[in-house]
């Protein structure tokens, strides 16, 4: 009897769940009961959810999906996304990400969050030149002063120089790290856990 192989991903996720303490599950449907179903900018109807990964780490609830779909303009795109629970509520919508187009970011944020403009954080504090340069952050114009209370100069300072390549969305009740690299390593789900788990901690600790 021949044992079946593990696709090169598979194996890179379920070793990565084994080291984090996540439990795997693989393929869940959006319409199960069975499993929280990760949202975020990239839940539509039509979406596939594989290599589901839920647990706990540094005290947040953790959940992990490489998510598939189809965009508007009729590309597939697929995302490597991670979801902390934050444990305070009442926080401003806002994305962080490269302020370059043609990601499926900037498509996804066209067309459902339109209400969601760049701001160039600095209103309150001078803010790292490597944060400008590498990220834009989009948020409602009502609450461009407010997010800086989050993302301080010294949480941009380190969202410059640990989380270049990714995508951050923050909602009312939780944190999601996007990854839009096509090839996923060992290192990657390790820098999005701890870096995502450290992010929240510290949007926490400013929303006291």
């Amino acid at each position: 009897m021949k044992l079946m192989r593990l696709s090169p991903t598979k194996k890179v996720i379920r070793e990565f769940a084994d080291d984090a303490g996540l439990v795997y599950f693989g393929y869940v449907s959006q319409r199960s009961d069975e499993h929280h179903i990760l949202r975020g900018m990239t839940v539509s109807t039509k979406h596939h959810d594989d290599h589901y990964c839920i647990g706990t780490y540094e005290g947040y609830d953790v959940v992990f999906v490489e998510r598939s779909d189809q965009l508007r303009n009729g590309k597939k795109h697929q995302w490597h996304i991670m979801e902390f629970d934050l444990k305070r509520a009442d926080m401003p919508h806002t994305f962080i990400g490269s302020g370059k187009h043609g990601l499926g970011f900037h498509e996804l944020l066209a067309t459902k969050y339109p209400n969601l403009q760049p701001v160039a954080l600095g209103k309150t504090a001078e803010y790292p030149p490597a944060f400008h340069a590498r990220f834009a952050t989009y948020v409602t114009p009502a609450h461009a002063v407010t997010i800086e209370q989050f993302i301080t100069p010294d949480v941009a300072a380190m969202l410059a120089e640990h989380f270049a390549g990714l995508v951050v969305e923050i909602t009312e009740h939780a944190l999601y790290v996007y990854s839009e690299k096509a090839h996923l390593t060992a290192a990657l789900l390790d820098a999005m856990l701890k870096n995502g788990a450290w992010l929240a901690s510290r949007i926490d600790e400013n929303s006291r």
